[in-house]
């Protein structure tokens, strides 16, 4: 994994001018059809179990120009999707809490949850994009790329502990709109960029006791980055 990362970042590096690097902040609606039938499983046999609809997650990326009318992309990210059955859970203030500690908040599940459970994605995306139109203030632009994604699951109840993992391939369309004329940090030129889109990304859970469970990550989603240009 971290050889397909370097290789990434460094091609995208020495690609072309006008490079930026930062980091990302994304909300997604995933599908979770698999989940989904979970949680009404769950509900039926009388534990209000509630599963999120969005996954919050955030990514490291690379972009740079390749030539006047394309840009490129390259990204390592986490989306995490959490849900739970506690009498005392409230999904407000565990979103709350999340936005309000930058995000770290949605690392950690509700510490005395009855059931817990955590689906993580890690994606390696790479992207090109065709802008579409171009000023000294704004450009928008729009892309389609492959995604890579190791995909876990963890159940945790208070007799039982299981876990799932798989990897597959997937796809992402968006459209971005960058800022072109940099801030300034210091003597850090800052650029901030705003993307949608929809990201395609499926995956079956390899282990034996997963019986072809699936957690499809797959569904719209928003991001706003902050980059260091060079």
């Amino acid at each position: 994994m971290k050889y397909m990362i370097i290789l990434i970042v460094v091609s995208i590096a020495f690609c072309g001018s006008g490079v930026r690097i930062g980091p990302t902040f994304s909300g997604s609606f995933p599908n979770m059809q698999d989940e989904k039938d979970f949680e009404e499983i769950t509900t039926a046999a009388g534990l209000d179990f509630q599963l999120g609809s969005i996954a919050w997650g955030g990514s490291f990326e690379v972009l740079a120009d390749a030539g006047s009318n394309f840009r490129i992309r390259g990204s390592v990210g986490v989306s995490r999707l959490h849900g739970a059955y506690e009498e005392d859970y409230d999904p407000l203030t565990y979103i709350v809490v999340g936005i309000f500690t930058g995000g770290l908040g949605f690392l950690f599940g509700e510490s005395d949850d009855v059931i817990d459970l955590n689906d993580e994605a890690v994606t390696i995306e790479a992207q090109a994009y065709y802008i579409l139109t171009r000023n000294p203030g704004l450009s928008i632009s729009a892309g389609a790329g492959p995604v890579y994604t190791f995909a876990t699951r963890k159940l945790d109840s208070p007799n039982t502990s299981t876990s799932g993992s798989g990897s597959g391939i997937g796809a992402v369309v968006s459209l971005r709109l960058d800022q072109e004329s940099p801030l300034s940090l210091g003597c850090l030129p800052l650029l901030f960029g705003v993307e949608a889109g929809y990201r395609m990304n499926n995956v079956t859970l390899d282990d034996d006791e997963a019986n072809d469970f699936q957690l499809d990550f797959s569904g719209p989603f928003v991001k706003v980055g902050s980059y260091i240009g060079i």
